[in-house]
């Protein structure tokens, strides 16, 4: 279980890296035309982003590797989750209500009770 919430931790931190780089360039562009477009997709930085993204899947895949799919792809999506709101937090300064909390208990208890059930 231990490699599994591992891997899914790197996973989740090569895959929100990617985005939150993404999205970054995605506030100071403009991609309304196909030129725009162009441009920004052969950005260093989004293809940066773009490799982390890639990296992000070997992970994913050594974690597949390990357990079966139903364990898996839920752990993995529930880190990449959390992973998500705290670099949306920290970086873009994204805001959580009170539900949005209560749904970050469940996805805790959730991965939990998957790594309970963990034979």
């Amino acid at each position: 279980m231990y490699s599994i919430i591992f891997f899914s931790f790197l996973y989740a931190c090569f895959n929100v890296s990617g985005a939150a780089i993404i999205k970054k360039k995605l506030l100071v562009s403009n991609v309304s035309s196909i030129p725009d477009f162009l441009h920004f997709f052969f950005d260093v930085k989004i293809i940066f982003g773009m490799a982390c993204i890639f990296i992000s899947m070997y992970f994913s895949i050594r974690a597949l590797a390990i357990e079966q799919f139903s364990m898996v792809i839920p752990i993995l999506t529930g880190v990449n989750f959390l992973v998500t709101l705290f670099v949306g937090y920290i970086f873009f300064k994204d805001e959580l209500t009170l539900i949005g909390y209560v749904g970050v208990m469940f996805i805790i208890i959730g991965i939990y009770f998957l790594g309970v059930s963990y034979k």
